[in-house]
């Protein structure tokens, strides 16, 4: 993981890297880099998925530990961050990352980053619990538990996630067998061929058919005004026919996220299904598929990727689709 970590953690400089103020600056390169990342990981078969998320993890927050320390950011802030990845990681690679980094407050910063891996993450990781522990106990609770410590996390009430996963889960209303799939991954990776040939009898709606295409997306009005509508459509859907499938590309989290969120409000179960393949075969699938060919706007939706937080949804499965 450290070694695949330091190959790639930089890789989004070479997209946003710009000389300003007589500086090169790379903002943002840390979220640019996960779908590069992604893409060359995945062209390495002999990697798990467990290997990869954990390397894409720390692509992804490789930035966090200085911010937090310049910032001089609460624990709770680092806290929630395991829920993301794993810290212990995320702190040793931040400690040889930093011992390579040339500037003027070098010497104090190194005592800050020995001190975040030494004394901060650990105090975190006790309080808190570790990654691959929380990990297992969110699999392990009811939808009820499930949602309230999603709600938690999402207005960053650390306090009351502190008590959530503590404390003993609440009966939950029954759901009835219902359940909601939703598909996540760029143009061409796959989505509605997998789920015809593994979920044949299930009934799949298009989002786009509904207007919540990405490309319909970005009036906050419209949004709400669609959801509104789809919601009055989604609950038919369910109980005529129990579980449905939601296809789309569902790239925009912001969306993606009040989507999810209406659908826990119906007491459903949601399980998202994350489709992920090398760029190379989404261009071979799109350039071979009936219609015209659009590799430019394959290659638009493959870099606005990012990481999903396991918590977004009761259940959240990596597909990787054939090459």
């Amino acid at each position: 993981v450290l070694y695949w970590a330091a190959v790639l953690h930089d890789i989004g400089k070479t997209r946003m890297t710009r000389f300003q103020d007589g500086r090169w600056r790379s903002p943002g390169h840390e979220k640019a880099g996960v779908p590069m990342a992604m893409d060359y990981l995945l062209r390495k078969p002999e990697l798990s998925l467990e290997v990869r998320e954990k390397v894409l993890g720390i692509v992804r927050w490789h930035g966090f530990p200085l911010h937090w320390i310049r910032h001089k950011r609460p624990l709770a802030d680092l806290k929630r961050l395991g829920t993301w990845t794993d810290l212990r990681l995320l702190s040793i690679f931040a400690v040889f990352d930093f011992y390579g980094r040339i500037c003027e407050d070098q010497v104090p910063l190194l005592k800050k980053i020995d001190h975040f891996q030494e004394v901060d993450t650990p105090r975190a990781e006790y309080e808190f619990g570790t990654f691959a522990a929380l990990q297992e106990r969110f699999s392990k609770w009811n939808l009820r538990h499930k949602n309230a410590v999603w709600n938690a996390f999402r207005l960053k009430d650390t306090v009351l996630l502190e008590k959530l996963i503590q404390a003993d889960e609440a009966k939950t209303p029954p759901s009835f067998g219902k359940k909601v799939f939703l598909t996540l991954g760029p143009a061409a990776s796959g989505k509605t061929a997998f789920l015809a040939e593994n979920y044949p009898d299930l009934f799949r709606i298009d989002l786009a058919e509904h207007g919540l295409a990405e490309s319909d997306l970005g009036n906050a009005f419209y949004e709400s005004r669609k959801l509104v509508e789809f919601r009055h459509f989604l609950t038919v859907y369910l109980n005529r026919h129990r579980q449905v499938a939601l296809d789309g590309r569902n790239l925009n989290e912001d969306f993606r996220r009040r989507l999810t969120g209406m659908v826990r409000d119906l007491n459903v179960e949601i399980e998202i299904l994350v489709f992920r393949a090398p760029l190379e075969s989404l261009l071979a699938r799109d350039a071979h598929a009936e219609g015209v060919s659009k590799p430019d706007f394959i290659r638009e939706m493959y870099a606005a990727q990012d990481l999903i937080h396991p918590w977004e949804a009761h259940q959240v499965t990596f597909v990787n689709t054939p090459n």
